[in-house]
């Protein structure tokens, strides 16, 4: 196969967030804190299936996965004001106490990291984030990140669902094949399995 065709392929496996070893890659790079984290806005209860399934309904499409495309979009065109607006509206879609969860762990994150040098998106935020100005959800400095990276759409979800999954105790396994595969695979009509690496 020539350079073209696997530059496509590889292009076609991470526009799918088929390729597991992508989406690890990603979530290190959006969160090099990953080993740390700690519960988000997964809860557990009960059978994994049923708790993913009521959380994707929920929470994750309707209010996660919406905000991380609009914070992409605004980071793009340097919507600074935008995405402070876009993080307080994730404030008022969560119960209270995944919101303190989800700002505690982007709080945790915005802190423990400087903004590269030059890129004044991210140095603006991280200073609105830390005077308190806005909540600083993980999902929008997840997406921050991602622009940064300019990670594809479904790697930057892709990712997202593996720190969820991570900070919710779920196994590689679980994570896999109910998050990953689960929500983004199975949209796209992805192969049954992914291997875990």
């Amino acid at each position: 196969m020539g350079n073209a065709a696997t530059s496509q392929l590889e292009q076609e496996q991470v526009d799918s967030g088929s390729d597991l070893g992508v989406i690890v890659r990603a979530a290190e790079l959006c969160n090099p804190f990953l080993d740390a984290l700690g519960e988000v806005t997964l809860e557990v209860c009960g059978p994994v299936a049923a708790s993913v399934v009521n959380w994707n309904a929920a929470l994750f499409t309707p209010a996660i996965r919406s905000a991380m495309a609009d914070v992409r979009r605004e980071y793009a065109l340097g919507g600074n004001l935008e995405i402070a607006l876009i993080d307080c509206r994730l404030e008022t879609l969560f119960p209270k106490h995944l919101s303190l969860q989800s700002r505690t762990e982007g709080k945790r994150l915005i802190g423990g990291l400087l903004p590269p040098r030059g890129d004044r998106m991210i140095e603006r935020y991280r200073a609105s984030v830390l005077a308190g100005d806005a909540p600083g959800h993980l999902a929008v400095i997840h997406a921050l990140r991602a622009g940064l990276f300019s990670l594809p759409p479904r790697v930057m979800e892709g990712a997202y669902l593996l720190q969820e999954g991570t900070g919710a105790g779920l196994d590689g396994r679980d994570i896999s094949q109910f998050l990953i595969l689960g929500i983004i695979g199975r949209e796209e009509n992805a192969p049954a399995a992914i291997a875990v690496v």
